[in-house]
């Protein structure tokens, strides 16, 4: 939308006593924050004017021109987020618009950064690492250039250690001056309220129903964050947690996830063992989840982890840390979890080799699932990309069947079938790369009548073994479980 009628109609909602909120990239996080903002109303009246601003690019207008129209910028499978989008565009008072152009800023009493930060590293290793955290600043000072003085800023991303304070403030003071905008009397305010959207059909509803923290530059600012979020986060049923200091909530941010990450490793160790012992950890841990509140969340074998968060959150923590701060962050555990994960998806093909005695030539492989988490169409740092580069690099023919994922963006040389029946036919190799549940009413059986002797089925998450690995047994179909050392053996 043209800058002359987005203002025009910032104008009108504020006279209303409407809250001009900005959000600045509308990406997989930036979509759910404008939904959420959007619908957000008391006594049946919507108290935010939202503006969607992104890039002035071929991928930016796409995903403005979508939210003008009343759609959502990036595809989520919650059914809420097309219909609350739609409704916000199209309704009276249509209080939802899209933009490229960063006047936009100049409206906004609010802005919240959205920004995509990429971590670069090559497979296998942790120690180099590199961010381009010059886009981010840049991006921070245009907004000082445009923004009112007052501005309340709120950064969303996931950030390393420092930047808050070290690269993205002085960007935005650095904009105000060049308004001439003295900072040291009128300081710019900005806050991180750390994102903590959840994939899948909550995943509008994660923005608001669910705890939220935050922290400022200073008082001023973690003040303007509390009044901010309180408007819209359902501050009752989850309360917002206040970090000390701005650093802290990107350590929050950063630990929750190198948390999960670390233990999702630490089980392949013990999976490992399990196998040679001829134990089913799986019957182990369901044991040991029974002590609630202190054992219950252990986490599954499994092929591994996958998205944009637990594949990179701990080393954001060493960038910030050695780039930014100049400390040391050994953080031995984290790193060995993050390689662990990385290399656990191998860990199937090598049962795929030794079956085949090391040549895969010619083999039909097909993986069951190619997202990274079940009931979600996100295909980034899935561990079955992985699965699939070895397998083709291994001279395997690789299809594959994922009922959210019509082609796969990442491996777009690869067949995706809408049929899990069809995909299968003539397979020598079926890997299960996702827990999906819906996969395990109709896989064991489909698996168990399709699979010929000689061929083999590889299942890191324990879904067909019990119903149907006894059939695989007779009709001499291997199959390799993570994590289960108790499995019937091929008759082959």
């Amino acid at each position: 939308m043209k800058i002359e009628e987005v203002s025009n109609r910032a104008a009108m909602a504020r006279r209303e006593g409407a809250e001009i909120v900005l959000v600045l990239g509308l990406g997989f996080v930036g979509t759910a924050v404008v939904a959420n903002l959007a619908r957000t109303a008391q006594d049946g009246k919507r108290i935010f004017f939202v503006i969607g601003l992104d890039l002035d690019n071929p991928p930016g207008r796409e995903k403005v021109g979508r939210l003008d129209r009343g759609r959502s910028p990036t595809y989520a499978n919650d059914s809420n987020l097309e219909r609350v989008i739609a409704s916000a565009a199209e309704v009276e008072p249509k209080n939802l618009v899209g933009t490229t152009d960063p006047r936009a800023i100049q409206l906004a009493d609010v802005v919240i950064s959205c920004i995509n930060l990429d971590l670069k590293r090559e497979p296998g290793q942790t120690k180099e690492l590199a961010m381009s955290i010059d886009g981010y600043a840049e991006a921070m000072c245009m907004v000082g250039r445009n923004m009112r003085p007052g501005t309340l800023v709120c950064v969303e991303s996931t950030l390393p250690l420092g930047m808050c304070d070290r690269v993205l403030y002085p960007a935005l003071c650095k904009g105000q001056q060049s308004q001439g905008v003295e900072v040291q009397k009128e300081p710019p305010r900005l806050a991180y309220c750390y994102e903590r959207v959840m994939p899948g059909p909550d995943y509008l509803d994660s923005v608001n129903n669910f705890w939220r923290a935050y922290a400022g530059v200073d008082e001023a600012s973690a003040e303007g964050a509390l009044a901010f979020l309180s408007k819209y986060v359902n501050v009752e049923k989850f309360p917002l947690w206040k970090h000390k200091n701005i650093r802290a909530a990107e350590m929050g941010k950063l630990l929750e996830n190198s948390y999960r990450a670390t233990n999702i490793a630490f089980i392949e160790e013990w999976a490992k063992l399990a196998e040679e012992i001829g134990v089913d950890l799986f019957d182990v841990i369901r044991s040991i989840r029974l002590r609630k509140g202190t054992h219950d969340n252990m986490m599954w074998p499994g092929l591994g982890v996958g998205g944009y968060c637990l594949t990179k959150d701990a080393m954001l923590a060493a960038y910030g840390a050695e780039k930014l701060l100049d400390v040391d962050a050994a953080l031995p555990f984290s790193r060995l979890a993050i390689l662990t994960n990385e290399s656990m998806p191998l860990r199937a093909v090598e049962m795929v080799r030794q079956h085949f005695n090391g040549t895969l030539k010619g083999k039909k492989a097909v993986l069951y699932g190619v997202t990274y988490r079940a009931g979600v169409a996100d295909t980034r740092s899935s561990p079955a990309e992985i699965v699939a580069r070895a397998l083709i690099s291994a001279g395997a023919m690789v299809e594959a069947y994922d009922r959210l994922v019509p082609e796969w963006e990442e491996m777009p040389r690869i067949r995706m079938h809408a049929n899990a029946e069809e995909a299968i036919l003539g397979a020598d190799i079926a890997v299960i790369c996702l827990p999906d549940p819906q996969y395990r009413d109709f896989l064991p059986e489909l698996l168990a009548k399709t699979m010929k002797r000689g061929t083999v089925v590889v299942d890191p998450w324990n879904m067909v073994a019990d119903p149907a690995g006894a059939a695989f047994a007779k009709n001499g179909v291997a199959l390799h479980v993570f994590g289960r050392g108790d499995l019937y053996k091929s008759a082959s």
